[in-house]
């Protein structure tokens, strides 16, 4: 217990330093250490909380999965609800970075639409279909570096999601809960792609 709370304390010092990489490496080792298996439940899911926080700020899917698994065969038996907490927290803030990086998106796609405009010249109105076409591969371009990389974490999010509820009765709801969320995410990426 005592290790465990030093650990998260250690954690917030060094993301207040801006060592996010450095905070999640603590954690991560923790996690996967003996200690971590010997920890009370009630203090390892608030480190469990920082660590996804952590990797879903750094699109680390990989080691969010490990740690998902290491956390559930400790709680299943004791805390199923705390599965069901951290769960919820990895996919909610994966879909926020979907949202978020749209809007980005979506932002600078607007600011490149009105630096046009006001710069609008006789050779401009003449060139209009040419813009329009850069403007929609502008767009498209925007939208693969900025969403698609997230769009990806968040799908991974979801196969890992459904990965850790699998096989497991009192998670079984939950477990159906995601495989309908993953379907509405294929749908998304679809309807993305199309546009």
């Amino acid at each position: 217990n005592f290790k465990g709370e030093n650990t998260l304390k250690r954690c917030e010092e060094l993301v207040s330093l801006k060592q996010n990489a450095q905070a999640l490496t603590l954690l991560h080792d923790f996690i996967m250490s003996k200690r971590f298996r010997s920890t009370p439940i009630a203090s390892l899911e608030p480190i469990l909380l920082k660590f996804i926080e952590l990797t879903v700020d750094q699109r680390k899917g990989k080691a969010a999965k490990e740690a998902l698994h290491q956390y559930k065969n400790i709680s299943q038996n004791v805390a199923i609800n705390t599965i069901e907490t951290v769960i919820r927290k990895f996919i909610e803030l994966a879909e926020t970075k979907v949202t978020e990086a749209q809007s980005k998106a979506d932002q600078l796609t607007l600011t490149t639409v009105e630096d046009l405009e006001a710069t609008e010249t006789p050779e401009s109105i003449i060139l209009s279909t040419v813009l329009l076409t850069a403007e929609s591969a502008n767009k498209e371009r925007t939208d693969r570096e900025l969403v698609t990389p997230w769009l990806k974490f968040l799908w991974e999010a979801y196969r890992t999601a459904l990965d850790i509820l699998r096989n497991n009765a009192r998670l079984e709801i939950l477990y159906q809960v995601r495989c309908l969320e993953k379907q509405d995410l294929k749908f998304k990426i679809f309807f993305f792609k199309k546009n």
